[in-house]
């Protein structure tokens, strides 16, 4: 949080550290509009409105005033930052020969502050354990962006690592495939967030390259990652799955209808990889509000 408050004007800064900032897990910042928080699901609209300059000095802090060098992650319509945060840009989207080259003229941007919640996954955890076996279920975590997907899989992640010595399950290998560097927060060799004593991480790379690294340099136990549902995410999965690896992802949606129809998700369902699908609560964070066993 220190990092984002300091690429912010100062006036913005003094007003967001009015409140609890602890607690919040979203700035909004429009162009001239004005800057909302949003802490759970309480909004805060401050009395700053942003202005369009304002904003080019906010992407130019974040980007250590090298946008060149972030223009990759510029294209994929965010930035991640230290400690696991994300900025999301919204603008005029520069299109050429079917990809993205730039986003200018940039309108938007929606920082997404990333809280490790110890215990995130009491409620959730019980439905992925394989006790009998001492390892996870093939598992499929679903919501809307915004309900806790990620903070759930890291504390997955810090809990089978460890181990649950209140139900005898014993530590784990686990590979964090953390492509945009949300759910460890690694920055230099060091994981600012807790994600386990048997845990290594992958950063900063494609589930594709990444799950295949992992299974053939790390023998996990398990991999987890964030947010499937590409074209790539078929075979690679296929793959982890068969070489005897238990996976843990995640994937937007709020029904199964939704699921199915993103081709590649219900190509993943059809050749049944997983073996539970967890629907979670969208009014109350880390709740369930449906299992389908597959």
């Amino acid at each position: 949080m220190d990092f984002i408050l300091s690429c912010l004007p100062v006036g913005l800064s003094k007003m967001i550290l009015e409140h609890n900032s602890s607690k919040i897990e979203e700035i909004r910042i429009r162009a001239g509009k004005p800057v909302i928080l949003k802490l759970g699901v309480m909004e805060i609209v401050l009395k700053y409105v942003i202005t369009n300059n304002e904003i080019v000095g906010i992407v130019q802090s974040i980007c250590n005033n090298s946008l060149y060098s972030y223009q990759n992650q510029i294209c994929s319509g965010f930035i991640t930052l230290p400690g696991g945060n994300r900025v999301g840009i919204g603008g005029n989207v520069v299109v050429k020969d079917g990809k993205i080259s730039n986003i200018s003229y940039i309108y938007s941007l929606n920082f997404r502050i990333s809280h490790q919640i110890n215990g995130a996954s009491d409620e959730v955890i019980r439905y992925v354990l394989d006790t009998k076996h001492n390892t996870v279920l093939n598992t499929l975590i679903v919501s809307p962006p915004g309900v806790g997907k990620t903070t759930i899989i890291r504390d997955i992640a810090r809990k089978i690592s460890n181990g649950i010595s209140e139900i005898n399950f014993r530590g784990i290998d686990v590979v964090i495939i953390d492509e945009r560097g949300e759910i460890a927060a690694l920055n230099r060799g060091i994981a600012y967030n807790d994600v386990g004593l048997r845990t290594d991480i992958l950063d900063n790379v494609p589930k594709s390259i990444g799950i295949r690294m992992a299974v053939r340099s790390l023998a996990p136990k398990v991999i987890i990652a964030d947010e499937i549902g590409n074209k790539d995410d078929v075979k690679i999965i296929n793959y982890a799955i068969c070489s005897g690896v238990n996976c843990i992802f995640t994937a937007h949606g709020s029904t199964m209808e939704d699921l199915l129809k993103n081709e590649e998700i219900k190509k993943i369902i059809d050749l049944e990889l997983f073996n539970r699908i967890i629907f979670l609560d969208e009014r109350e964070k880390g709740k369930v509000k449906n299992v389908i066993n597959i």
